[in-house]
């Protein structure tokens, strides 16, 4: 892997103005994005100061677009407003402008969230385990908890919701990960979690377990 090259230190101010151009001719920058970026070319503030102008004066820097852009580009990849908001605080956009943006742009981020559940899911998310996935798998693209609720919900609607009723099914499941009776108290707590988890209720964990015990005994 070939190391990063130094930072070519600007001579004059025209080479401070090359910098900023090269920047935002490769994308669009927030004002303080570029700030940064120019102060690791010189510690001349004047020269700074007068090239953020210039960018400012023929609109090359517009933070007001940038977080148009910003937003519209993070919805497109399914991000929702809290990881939004943080992010553009990060390129550092203010609070004003950011709620300035966000007041004037409308979108459906329950359809964003389900659209996102539906390329990641091809079955109904019901189980406990499941569940507990697909919202941390939204809460991490920055989605509310209202939001993830109703994209559950939406996405459930697109299959047919599984019986978690047989208790012969749920002793079979126990089979997969249990080789001995399940006897003493640690052993069915930990068979209890991982049938609830799986969508089944308490009463039938307790059948499928007892089941279960009976099978190993006949077997034996």
């Amino acid at each position: 892997m070939f190391a990063n090259k130094p930072i070519k230190i600007a001579k004059d101010i025209e080479g401070v103005r090359r910098s900023a151009l090269w920047h935002l001719s490769r994308r669009d920058h927030s004002q303080a994005e570029l700030l940064k970026k120019l102060q690791r070319k010189t510690d001349n503030n004047d020269w700074i100061e007068s090239v953020i102008n210039e960018c400012l004066d023929f609109n090359y820097l517009n933070d007001q677009r940038f977080a148009d852009s910003f937003i519209r580009n993070a919805q497109n990849k399914g991000h929702g407003p809290a990881r939004i908001q943080q992010d553009l605080k990060i390129k550092g956009i203010g609070e004003p402008l950011i709620k300035k943006a966000f007041a004037e742009n409308q979108f459906n981020y329950i359809d964003a969230a389900e659209q996102l559940l539906n390329n990641k899911y091809n079955e109904a998310i019901v189980t406990t385990n499941l569940k507990q996935k697909a919202m941390g798998f939204l809460q991490a693209k920055g989605h509310r908890f209202d939001t993830i609720s109703l994209a559950i919900e939406a996405h459930n609607a697109l299959y047919p919701t599984p019986s978690f009723s047989s208790v012969d099914e749920a002793s079979s499941l126990l089979s997969k990960k249990f080789k001995h009776e399940i006897t003493d108290s640690k052993q069915v707590n930990k068979a209890l979690r991982y049938l609830v988890s799986n969508g089944y209720d308490y009463s039938k964990s307790n059948q499928a377990i007892k089941l279960f015990n009976q099978q190993l005994a006949d077997e034996a």
